[in-house]
């Protein structure tokens, strides 16, 4: 049996090596000459799924593709990891596949073309329950960025959980920023939060996608810089949501490292002595930076498999946050990462952490994880 179904949204991703000077040298009308290009997966499905398999767990990974080019080479490469994983992927003769274009030149945030594709017509109807009933976990990834998730305040998003709640699964859900121009962008995404997170159980966003969808007014501020990361912040803000339904919160707060949040967890099956009421803090292992693509979803997936093997949440908030350093020592998103044994032993070895870059006053520290805990 296998224990995690990861679903939602996967593209290819087409990233040029750039050979020489930087966002200057794209001029309209000018041939611009690349050193190769890098072809890959993208998307939650394939980096969680992935990301979770090279951990040593076999997910279920389920995803909507078209039956073209772009969809055959994303077959193909589940494929060269394991054939299995490919077993579940809707395969669509009436869509084209979903696609991202990355411009990384040097010097320079990325850029991304986005092509929605297969990803705007997922429907929840077309998950095949009977399939994957036996999980243990379900996760579900970027619904900003598949209309038929968001639209309607979330019907379908709200429809998919409380069916995967009746088949007796814990249900995890990872956002991504909507592009403020688009459909996407403009909907009421606090009220949609309010809508799906009594069907959730582990809601994991990053600062920036949460600080979006719930309170615009403190977004602003936090990238103007007029509003400062705090812990007690986070406590008060990860309250919010656990006061709307969802059982555990976790922040991703990029290179300040991993927030977790955990209400009473009625209703589920975690280990309610381990886990409930927990406030952790963890920062970001020392790691040498390669590349951040697809750290958030390895996250993700370092947590979620320390969820299903009944470990505490210290253990799995520091599983988490290693797994999270492996992905940006690499420059993709899944070739870095090690075996779960390999992690702890990693860790085990004296790994250490980054200094906190946040304030850790009012919280105590766990010398045996390196983490914080709200007193």
């Amino acid at each position: 049996m296998r224990d995690i179904v990861v679903c939602g949204h996967i593209c290819l991703d087409i990233i040029p090596s750039w050979l020489t000077g930087g966002i200057e040298t794209l001029v309209p009308g000018h041939i611009l000459e690349m050193s190769g290009v890098y072809v890959s997966t993208g998307g939650s499905v394939a980096n969680t799924g992935l990301t979770l398999y090279r951990l040593g767990i076999e997910p279920i990974l389920l995803g909507k593709i078209g039956n073209d080019v772009f969809g055959k080479i994303i077959i193909e490469i589940l494929k060269s990891q394991n054939v299995e994983l490919s077993k579940y992927m809707i395969i669509s003769n009436n869509d084209t596949t979903s696609y991202t274009i990355v411009l990384n030149p040097p010097d320079t945030d990325r850029i991304f073309l986005h092509y929605p594709g297969s990803n705007h017509t997922f429907r929840v109807s077309e998950i095949p329950y009977d399939l994957i009933k036996d999980a243990k976990l379900f996760h579900f990834g970027y619904p900003p960025l598949m209309k038929k998730f968001y639209q309607n305040d979330g019907e379908e998003l709200i429809q998919m959980f409380a069916k995967v709640r009746s088949l007796g699964m814990i249900t995890s859900l990872d956002m991504a920023m909507p592009d403020p121009e688009t459909p996407s962008g403009k909907i009421d995404w606090q009220k949609l939060l309010k809508n799906v997170l009594p069907y959730v159980d582990i809601f994991a966003p990053s600062i920036d996608e949460l600080l979006y969808m719930w309170n615009r007014k403190d977004y602003q501020q936090w990238n103007s810089g007029e509003k400062i990361l705090i812990l007690d912040w986070l406590l008060q803000l990860s309250q919010e949501l656990i006061d709307c339904g969802t059982n555990l919160i976790m922040i991703k707060l990029g290179n300040i490292g991993l927030f977790l949040h955990t209400g009473k967890l009625a209703n589920i099956s975690i280990n309610q002595q381990k886990w409930s009421f927990k406030q952790l803090f963890s920062p970001c292992f020392e790691a040498k930076l390669s590349g951040t693509t697809g750290a958030g979803d390895a996250t993700i997936a370092g947590f979620l498999s320390q969820v299903i093997q009944d470990s505490t949440p210290e253990e799995a908030i520091n599983i988490a946050t290693a797994t999270g350093a492996y992905c940006v020592e690499a420059r993709d998103a899944t070739s870095g990462i090690k075996s779960i044994k390999e992690i702890k032993k990693r860790i085990k070895g004296n790994w250490k952490k980054q200094f906190p870059l946040i304030s850790t006053k009012g919280w105590k520290y766990l010398p045996d994880y390196q983490l914080w805990e709200k007193v």
